[in-house]
């Protein structure tokens, strides 16, 4: 007899994708407000999350603004980072960002997405990074990048799930 997979649990965070094109989701048990009131907390986030060291507002006009990041992290291989975000807002389901510029990276950008279901949200990352490393270093990065995504979006769900 072959034995049957179980589901994975309902707050697992499941990875697709490789090679710097990833898109990462988890259910939260929370409403699309508290998700966004969250996700749009730009400075408070650094101190919270793995990889990013420091988060600073530059301007913002509406719904367009720019963040400046420094990321210090294992992918990063203990260097700090930085990196100029353009994102754009669409007030509590989605987050767009890319690369304006950045120190060793080529390419970054993605799309943060919330999405009612029945008991709370599903937060969705779509990512694509292409940083400055040699090759031969290209698979220790993105594993080291896939461990920290998830990291990240556990983190977030623990964080939106808490009392507002």
């Amino acid at each position: 007899m072959t034995p049957v997979a179980a589901a994975a649990p309902a707050d697992r965070v499941l990875l697709k994708g490789k090679d710097g094109n990833y898109t990462a989701s988890v259910f939260v048990a929370t409403t699309p407000k508290r998700a966004w009131v969250v996700l749009t907390n730009y400075e408070g986030l650094a101190s919270q999350l793995p990889d990013l060291n420091a988060s600073r507002l530059l301007k913002r006009e509406g719904n367009k603004l720019e963040l400046q990041h420094t990321y210090q992290a294992p992918y990063t291989f203990g260097r700090r980072i930085q990196a100029t975000l353009a994102m754009t807002e669409t007030p509590i389901r989605q987050l767009s960002y890319t690369l304006i510029r950045g120190d060793q990276i080529r390419r970054l950008q993605g799309t943060w997405t919330i999405t009612p279901i029945q008991g709370g949200v599903q937060l969705r990352h779509q990512i694509q990074v292409d940083p400055e490393v040699p090759a031969i270093v290209r698979p220790i990065y993105n594993d080291l990048f896939e461990t920290n995504l998830q990291q990240s979006m556990q983190i977030l769900k623990k964080i939106m799930e808490q009392p507002g």
